[in-house]
């Protein structure tokens, strides 16, 4: 009888195409809520732009997915993970926003994108996933990229970009949490867990800093926790 219920137990659907599509349209996301943050910070302290998106993004999500997953979403068995990664996911955001106080733009999502080459590292030791010699060529020619982009030199290695890298290597270890976590746990769950871990997170910066929003720089903090939530979940 055991036998039959370990037979039974559900397997990974492997989509690649349709995550594809989902991690280019995330990116696309990421790429408008980094511009937005990057603004936002030249007047507004990191911690209440670093709250206000997670604090939107909290309540988009919940009135999408809470309707029709109730409050059963947040049914686990893996609390813990989900604060580690919360807590990760929130050091690395700080990180990032960081790094766009005090470098161009381009430069901190330049020295981003090598995050896969840290995701894939972890891959390898934490899911035993197998990556083979074209995918390591290729992550190496991306990271080189990178490094052209970036502008290597006695300006890379400044404090910003410091932050970027730290940033780079927490999102591609985070990448590698939440794959292995998807074994148990639902995109709603897994979303719902992080809003509310990273606005509990970031709601004890405010006391450090908070600068009130005129009406339209609120139009776009809420703008672009929208946009990160819905890229959060996709």
């Amino acid at each position: 009888m055991k036998q039959d219920v370990a037979q039974k137990a559900p397997v990974r659907v492997e989509r690649i195409p349709l995550g594809i599509a989902y991690m280019l349209a995330a990116t696309i996301l990421f790429a408008g809520s980094s511009a937005t943050s990057k603004w936002l910070v030249a007047t507004y302290p990191v911690g209440e732009v670093l709250f206000s998106r997670s604090a939107t993004s909290l309540v988009g999500a919940s009135l999408a997915i809470l309707p029709y997953a109730g409050f059963a979403v947040f049914r686990t068995r893996r609390l813990g993970a989900h604060l580690m990664r919360g807590i990760s996911q929130g050091s690395s955001q700080a990180f990032l926003l960081i790094a766009f106080s005090l470098m161009p733009l381009a430069s901190a999502v330049a020295i981003n994108f090598s995050a896969p080459l840290f995701a894939t590292v972890a891959a390898v030791i934490f899911l035993k996933e197998p990556v083979g010699a074209v995918r390591w060529g290729a992550l190496i020619v991306g990271f080189t990229g990178v490094l052209l982009v970036a502008g290597p030199g006695a300006d890379t290695f400044q404090s910003g970009s410091i932050f970027a890298l730290c940033n780079a290597v927490l999102f591609g270890t985070v990448t590698v949490g939440v794959r292995g976590m998807t074994a148990t746990e639902s995109a709603e769950t897994l979303t719902m867990y992080q809003m509310v871990v990273l606005t509990a997170i970031f709601a004890m910066a405010l006391p450090f800093g908070f600068v009130a929003p005129t009406w339209g720089d609120l139009v776009a903090m809420i703008l672009n926790g929208l946009g990160n939530a819905l890229g959060q979940f996709w």
